[in-house]
């Protein structure tokens, strides 16, 4: 009887600590994958970026870094000033790099 017992707690414990390595904690909006460094996402509407879209950015009067690693959706529009995006990046002290652009509205056209 006491094998069975044994067996039995023995499982329970595996159980927990297998459910704890597949199940980690919830991270938040944020989440730290180096030291300083932040993923996260916010939306805005683009004030500027350069001409062939590499650099700068200005969303909602916050400058983004775009590189050409960055994917730029635009299923729903042009990524243009005037556009409603989602910017989601990392953010490494005062600088926020954009991974992925997403346009989520085209610009507003203004009507006659």
């Amino acid at each position: 009887m006491r094998f069975f017992r044994l067996i039995g707690w023995l499982a329970a414990v595996v159980g927990i600590v297998s459910g704890l390595a597949v199940h980690p904690a919830p991270a938040g909006d944020h989440e730290a994958r180096e030291a300083g460094k932040y993923e996260s996402k916010f939306y805005g509407t683009v004030d500027s970026l350069p001409q062939d879209r590499i650099g700068i950015w200005v969303v909602n009067g916050r400058q983004i870094v775009v590189t050409r690693e960055t994917r730029i959706k635009e299923k729903h529009g042009r990524s243009e000033p005037g556009a409603y995006v989602e910017v989601e990046g990392s953010n490494t002290g005062e600088t926020f790099t954009a991974f992925e652009i997403s346009v989520k509205r085209a610009k507003q056209q203004e009507r006659p």
